[in-house]
């Protein structure tokens, strides 16, 4: 297969002249695929009327149909610009975000919102010389013009990046991170050097790992990925509270967290653990209009499992300096200290003492604080767990969160 492929990528301008499709469906035959994710957006594939093109293709990229066709055209359009080509019964068009295969009486659906491209910094916690990569389909090196076919089976991803991009064609890549079960991702990797940059003061080295970022890009559309966050910060989360987190994270997917960079795919943007598919709550969400600001939206899991910890009192001193006791309201930390009591932002401390949630009691016993919370996350903006129990409309949520 990988041998004939390229052979038949090159030739598919010249394959269009002679490829027609079959009468699928009453003559509405129509096949939309991203560029992105290399999933079908719209319609069916269906098959190629015989022909000297169709043959061709079918050499390549595993029979003479529509998907097929699309996929090759997705291949060269990231190596060349495609025009609109129509012959025989059979037009094909490339724009910035789908390939689109069609009979001539059928008309192009309009683009959607979530058919546009993201990008995410993937894997930087454990390296890309920890991720195990197979396609389900034929994978590509794409770049200089050419698309050159890679080795069937799985390979480490690190040793596979460099110049160009990683593209599979006819699924998804199944990823396995530190030897995890495979995740689907329906998309692109590619390499980009990180920049120079000393890690912020005061930050553990999980912490550093995660606000570098990492030198794996992957490119998906924004569908999938809401679907993939929604999934990993919450699975199962529906109805209107689903719709008002699929919102946030629409809306976060385009607010930087990492200068001049992607987001990445921890909590310190948001959780993603790959794509996955695209529940109703996605679909209405990106039919909705985009939220009205250009800030972050924080949001956390919420919930009233309670939990008790103990930290030495020197780690929680080099925290929050010399404090008597401590407590807060899932929010805001109060502190106790020879001065008097203050009222401070609970996430530092959350954070440098690896505590589940902002913490509503800190008691000293000796050289150990005992302290006690309840829930998981930071406390700031919508509290997931909350508003799945509330009943509230999804609007309400946002404004109630943010003042949306």
């Amino acid at each position: 297969m990988a041998g004939s492929c390229r052979s038949a990528l090159l030739a598919v301008s010249a394959a269009l002249l002679a490829v027609a499709p079959a009468r699928a469906n009453g003559g509405s035959a129509l096949l939309v695929l991203s560029r992105h994710s290399g999933q079908v957006l719209a319609g069916e594939d269906f098959r190629l009327a015989d022909s000297p093109g169709a043959t061709a293709l079918a050499a390549g990229l595993g029979g003479g149909t529509a998907r097929a066709l699309a996929e090759a055209a997705r291949l060269q359009s990231d190596t060349r610009l495609l025009e609109r080509r129509a012959a025989g019964g059979l037009v094909l068009e490339v724009d910035a975000d789908r390939v689109v295969v069609r009979a001539p009486s059928v008309s192009v659906p309009v683009a959607r919102r979530g058919d546009g491209a993201v990008e995410v910094q993937v894997f930087g916690l454990v390296g890309s010389s920890r991720v195990r990569v197979l396609c389900d389909g034929q994978g590509f090196r794409v770049g200089d013009g050419r698309a050159t076919p890679l080795a069937p089976g799985a390979s480490t991803l690190g040793d596979l990046l460099g110049h160009g991009s990683l593209l599979c064609a006819g699924g998804p890549w199944q990823v396995r991170v530190a030897g995890s079960q495979a995740r689907p991702y329906a998309g692109i990797f590619s390499f980009r050097p990180l920049p120079d940059r000393p890690p912020e003061p005061g930050s553990t080295p999980r912490e550093a790992r995660a606000r570098r970022g990492s030198e794996v890009i992957f490119r998906t559309t924004l569908s999938a990925y809401v679907s993939g966050v929604l999934a990993a910060e919450r699975a199962g989360l529906g109805g209107e509270a689903g719709l008002a987190l699929a919102r946030v994270i629409a809306h976060d997917a385009h607010v930087g967290r990492h200068p001049g960079r992607p987001l990445c795919d921890t909590t310190h943007c948001q959780a993603f653990l790959g794509t996955a598919p695209v529940s109703p709550e996605v679909t209405r969400a990106l039919a909705l209009p985009e939220l009205p600001t250009t800030r972050w939206l924080p949001y956390f899991r919420g919930g009233d499992e309670t939990w008790e910890l103990r930290r030495s009192a020197a780690e929680v001193h080099a925290a929050l300096g010399e404090v008597r006791r401590f407590g807060g309201d899932g929010r805001v930390l109060e502190v106790t200290t020879p001065g008097g009591v203050e009222r401070i932002p609970c996430e530092p401390l959350r954070a440098a003492l690896r505590l589940p949630s902002c913490p509503t009691e800190g008691l000293f016993e000796g050289g150990t604080v005992r302290i006690r919370g309840r829930g998981r996350g930071h406390g700031l903006g919508l509290d997931i767990e909350a508003a799945r129990r509330s009943g509230l409309a999804a609007s309400e949520l946002l404004r109630r969160a943010y003042g949306l």
